[in-house]
């Protein structure tokens, strides 16, 4: 299915501005019911504040109390382990919807010798995937090395550990006499890619988690004339890269011929459909059932993005078990998402204010920019050109897209490729969409101050 008609698909089924906003909770009124300490119990005869008498068979008021948080801890620690949201899945099966994405660098990679560039906005499954190709690389028999790449950092910190390590292991052929002169000095890309082309022996990845938070220009440049150079040598060392940047632009600037060795593996949104069965596993996983209209109404709202579909479903799941259930339904869901989108604006004020103003704009700009991020949560770059296209056949003038662009403004920027943007915060155009369908009000979530920061924290340590 091309683009234009997937955006189309989800804008029939996703962009509806005026569902009922059915018994939205009030976060202006605390959440939960503090425990309150049970009163003493005093038997029929006794003086009242005199000591009690233990009733044989019977279960203290404490025991029972002790019975019920260890049940709910022991509850929410499978939740928390079965959607996991934070954490990049470590094996095939938890890689929902990406198993073309897989192929492809798998046959790109390791059958035919090139290097890997996998992008995609934050919480896409870009690690995750990269983790589950590393083990199939592993069981290949290959060897794997992962790194961090981050800052300032120059070209010889970037490299350096990768050295270090193949000099550890057995059978690489990597000396400490081979790279002892470039553990202390800098060194070029050259220099890396004449020892690794003459001594690594066997099929050999260097996987670089986070690439694009590399500031330094010449750090990228180098890297670029290492994956050429090992290319050009023939070494059986292979770079793969992986970050949020949707473009290879700044990678590649000064070496045009680098694209053919290159497979590039953009990590968009993925089919509600598959999204829903991974959330169908994830309850499964935390002894939870969940209703099949909660369940589409959750992995409708992830519009594509695993991160967002256990991020809501493991807040949903928290609802149910605060409510005293193992059943997740529409009524929790909405205490769900509105947990989720607080703890959001909490952690991103600008982008959560944005999100606000732009529901008191015109209905048309709204939606326009609800288009936006759309287009943004099925990519990581939004080509403005077929957003606008998109647009135009709706009946939306260039004054009203430009709006809507303006309006986003503070939180989504151009990219280096003329005409396409991409946001700061990734996680934010799914939580637009979720006010723009109404399925929030920001107006009536509160953001918490100290006392309830201390609240939250007290609650989560009981929750462990």
């Amino acid at each position: 299915m091309s683009f234009f008609a997937r955006l189309r698909d989800w804008l029939s089924g996703l962009l509806d501005p005026e569902p009922p906003m059915s018994s939205l909770p009030d976060l202006r009124i605390a959440v939960g019911t503090p425990v309150q300490e049970a009163s003493a119990t005093v038997r029929p005869g006794a003086r009242p504040g005199s000591a009690t008498q233990p009733i044989p068979g019977a279960v203290s008021q404490p025991a029972r109390a002790n019975a019920g948080i260890m049940a709910i801890s022991s509850q929410r620690t499978r939740i928390h382990a079965a959607f996991d949201a934070g954490m990049p899945v470590e094996h095939r099966a938890g890689l929902a919807g990406r198993a073309r994405e897989l192929d492809r660098l798998v046959e790109a990679v390791l059958e035919h010798g090139k290097h890997g560039i996998v992008f995609g906005a934050r919480g896409s499954g870009k690690t995750s995937l990269s983790r589950v190709f590393g083990d199939l690389a592993d069981e290949a028999g290959a060897t794997v090395l992962y790194n961090l790449a981050g800052g300032d950092i120059d070209f010889s910190e970037l490299c350096r550990p990768y050295l270090v390590e193949l000099m550890s292991i057995p059978g690489e052929g990597v000396r400490r006499i081979d790279i002892q002169p470039l553990l202390n000095a800098p060194f070029d890309a050259r220099q890396v890619a004449s020892i690794l082309a003459e001594k690594v022996r066997r099929p050999t990845i260097l996987v670089l988690d986070e690439f694009d938070r590399i500031e330094n220009l010449a750090t990228k440049t180098e890297m670029a004339t290492l994956m050429k150079l090992l290319s050009d040598m023939r070494s059986p060392v292979r770079i793969v890269a992986v970050g949020i940047a949707a473009n290879l632009e700044d990678l590649i600037e000064g070496h045009p011929s680098l694209r053919r060795h290159i497979v590039s593996v953009p990590i968009g949104g993925i089919e509600t459909e598959q999204l829903k069965a991974l959330l169908l596993r994830c309850c499964e996983t935390a002894g939870m059932t969940i209703d099949d209209a909660a369940a589409t109404r959750i992995s409708r709202s992830a519009v594509g993005s695993p991160y967002h579909l256990r991020l809501f479903g493991s807040n949903c799941a928290i609802a149910a078990s605060r409510a005293g259930q193992d059943h997740i339904d529409d009524a929790v869901v909405q205490q769900g998402l509105v947990d989720a989108y607080a703890e959001w604006s909490a952690l991103s004020p600008r982008a959560a204010a944005v999100v606000a103003d732009i529901q008191r704009l015109p209905k048309q700009i709204a939606t326009a920019a609800a288009v936006i991020c759309l287009a943004a949560a099925m990519r990581t770059r939004i080509e403005r050109t077929e957003v606008v296209l998109v647009l135009d056949e709706d009946g939306h003038d260039d004054a009203t897209i430009a709006a809507a662009f303006a309006a986003l403004s503070p939180i989504l920027h151009a990219s280096a490729i003329e005409g396409s943007y991409y946001f700061d915060d990734t996680l934010a155009p799914q939580f637009y969409l979720l006010v723009y369908n109404r399925r929030i009000d920001p107006t009536r979530i509160k953001t918490p101050g100290l006392d309830d920061l201390r609240t939250v924290l007290e609650r989560g340590v009981r929750d462990l």
